[in-house]
């Protein structure tokens, strides 16, 4: 039986459609980036995140989710981006915990400085130290005094054991010689609420600016090199005369460790071109963030800067972590 030759105008025809279905395909599915952030939503460093990730899509011309993986003081999150491949199309976006987690972990087996490739510092940011409404202190060296004079009977309450409101309020013990009570809580949110309704003394944290806008705590100093420009008139604590009492985090962007350069290099231009958006400073400044910005190595330095500082404050305080 002869085989019936196809018209070429159908041909034509089909090839055409074809081509369209193939080009509305990539219009409607444009290569997306997975950022992990290795903490619940709605803290500063998933808002941050979330920020980055609009505006170097834009600069990649790609699309970028954020895909939260809270657990086990961040390590789960960290792990799958450091299992990820290293094509760019994984990212992580977390914060100052990376640098010590073989600290707080025992059985953390990798290196921080090695196991991911950095690939952009966003931004730093300090502390602020709050204390209850009621407690007969308005500035940071009047309630060192009052500390000293009741020794064991104030508290200071953190995210748990190892996070950074932990190291904070112990190395803040080591440099002033006072005794305040660890309470951990399951949240830095907990910790601040108690502050505010009295139960707790006095706290270090980076997300309380709205208690101390409506009055329910006082704000006796902030933990960064220079003032918080959302409180000029308070003190850092090295001005009110803890003078190592420099602590500040940083969050920022790394990528599985075998990442190409030219691909770490590109990833880096586009967080660069981001932070020098108008906006994403603006919004950074409402967050009491600090934009940073550079290469690479201004990452990696930090990390490692961390480790050093935070094996130090638990080799002072005599931290045991299981």
């Amino acid at each position: 039986m002869k085989q019936q030759r196809r018209p070429a105008w159908l041909s034509l025809l089909l090839a055409a459609i074809a081509i369209v279905a193939t080009t509305g395909a990539a219009h409607a599915q444009p290569n997306v980036t997975k950022m992990v952030v290795p903490f619940p939503p709605g803290g500063v460093t998933d808002q941050v995140a979330r920020i980055m990730a609009e505006h170097m899509g834009r600069q990649l011309g790609q699309v970028i989710i954020i895909d939260n993986r809270p657990g086990a003081g961040s390590r789960l999150g960290v792990e799958a981006v450091m299992k990820a491949p290293a094509d760019g199309n994984t990212l992580l976006f977390t914060n100052s915990s990376y640098s010590i987690l073989p600290v707080i972990d025992p059985k953390i087996s990798f290196d921080p400085a090695k196991a991911l490739a950095p690939v952009s510092m966003t931004a730093t940011y300090g502390l602020q130290i709050v204390a209850k409404k009621d407690i007969p202190a308005s500035t940071l060296s009047e309630f060192i005094a009052y500390a000293k004079k009741n020794p064991g009977k104030l508290s200071y309450g953190s995210a748990g054991m190892g996070s950074g409101a932990h190291f904070a309020g112990e190395y803040f013990k080591s440099l002033t010689g006072t005794f305040l009570v660890h309470i951990p809580y399951r949240s830095t949110a907990g910790a601040l609420n108690d502050v505010a309704g009295g139960q707790l003394d006095v706290a270090f944290d980076a997300s309380a600016k709205p208690l101390v806008d409506a009055g329910h705590v006082k704000l006796l100093a902030v933990t960064s090199r220079q003032r918080d420009p959302r409180f000029p008139g308070t003190q850092t604590a090295a001005e009110a005369g803890v003078k190592a009492f420099v602590l500040e985090s940083w969050v920022g962007v790394l990528a599985p460790a075998t990442t190409p350069q030219p691909l770490l290099e590109k990833l880096n231009k586009a967080a660069g071109a981001a932070l020098a958006d108008p906006a994403v400073q603006k919004r950074f400044a409402e967050l009491g963030l600090r934009p940073e910005g550079g290469t690479s190595a201004r990452l990696a330095d930090a990390i490692r800067d961390d480790l050093v500082l935070y094996r130090g404050i638990a080799k002072e305080s005599k931290l045991q972590f299981e």
